[in-house]
């Protein structure tokens, strides 16, 4: 099936691609922060649903930026996540100083103008088996307080089984050490907003241990990996709908899942599943696969109910699930991770995750 490339925004300077598989199943990305602008697939009766959240043109999401940003489909980076304290980052032999994005000295998802408002140059891998199309950006030397000049490509592939596969490489191009740690930021609903929350959602994963946060700032990591057994964060004993506990967290604080899951220790040779979750109204499950260490889930606490998206979709608090797959948050200021997250002259960073859709 041939991709399709067609303007994004209204003056021509933005793309957005489409790709196809013999299914009918569509991925739509944008080259404004390589983002996953629409995922329609068929449910288990064969109707269409998009089931990503998102705007329909680029200036519709800048409009959108007025209101709130989740960071609905983006590429993140350069670090995704929090960096705390970000007005002491030791990096290439200095302390660095990274944008204040939340209270008390938090850099949140690579400061200001990370990758989601970088605007990436594209170019179509293969038409088909899988189709495919990378998205490439250069950050200069300081952006957003970090050193190097840094090369991130963002592949994105739709299979026959209905997946979508994204695959990472980060080179750093000029600089002695920089630190990178990208994910992806899709929220999914499986009804295709028939239901405005998931709270209906079954979720299981497969990770037993979630790294803890300050007792003073419940944001910020520790590095501490504590076991989820006998916790609102088991959903490895047994699936578990969103809805048991979704509405018992401090609405003042947490407001939900938010939280960090450890698949494993460091970054494996393979991808294996750490997360599926499913949606008995539409009949389709999505499974994460990854060969990255942590997961974060979040259930879209914050949303705000002022965004309307495509098809008139009004959103708000757990429209959708997002599953970000990355290296630990904060690692560079965790000594036990900090190496996970350096970059170096002649290194490559790799990560590779997949999300499949199928039917129950």
């Amino acid at each position: 099936m041939a991709i399709i490339k067609q303007p994004f925004s209204q003056d021509g300077s933005i793309d957005e691609y489409v790709l196809r598989n013999a299914n009918g199943t569509q991925l739509h990305v944008t080259t404004w922060g390589a983002r996953v602008t629409r995922f329609i697939v068929k449910d288990s009766k064969g109707v269409e649903r998009d089931i990503v959240p998102g705007f329909s043109s680029y200036e519709k999401w800048q409009e959108s930026l007025k209101i709130d940003d989740p960071y609905f489909g983006a590429t993140i980076g350069r670090v995704a996540g929090r960096i705390y304290p970000c007005d002491k980052v030791d990096v290439a032999g200095e302390n660095r100083v990274l944008p204040e994005i939340q209270p008390n000295k938090v850099c949140l998802h690579g400061g200001r103008q990370g990758f989601d408002k970088k605007v990436f140059t594209a170019k179509i891998i293969a038409e088909s088996n899988p189709a495919s199309v990378q998205m490439v950006c250069i950050s200069p030397d300081g952006d957003e307080g970090f050193p190097g000049k840094v090369q991130l490509s963002v592949t994105y592939s739709l299979t026959e089984d209905d997946a979508m596969h994204i695959e990472y490489a980060g080179k750093l191009l000029e600089g002695v050490e920089t630190i990178l740690n990208p994910t992806n930021h899709t929220y999914w609903n499986l009804t295709g907003f028939e239901e405005p929350t998931v709270h209906s959602h079954v979720c299981q994963l497969s990770a037993d241990r979630y790294m803890a946060t300050r007792p003073d700032h419940i944001m910020i990591p520790t590095g501490e990996l504590a076991p989820v057994a006998d916790t609102v964060l088991d959903f490895v004993t047994r699936p578990r709908r969103y809805s048991e506990h979704l509405d018992k967290f401090d609405k003042d604080t947490l407001r939900g899942y938010d939280h960090i899951f450890a698949a494993s220790d460091a970054p494996t040779d393979n991808v294996r599943e750490v997360a599926r979750v499913w949606s008995e109204t539409s009949g389709l499950r999505l499974t994460v696969l990854t060969d990255q260490p942590a997961l974060i889930m979040y259930t879209g606490n914050w949303i705000s109910d002022k965004l309307v998206g495509k098809h008139g979709v009004r959103y708000g608090n757990y429209a959708a699930v997002a599953f970000e797959t990355q290296r630990f948050p904060n690692a560079v200021n965790i000594p036990k991770f900090r190496s996970q997250v350096l970059l170096h002259p002649g290194d490559v960073f790799k990560q590779r995750t997949i999300y499949r859709i199928d039917r129950l």
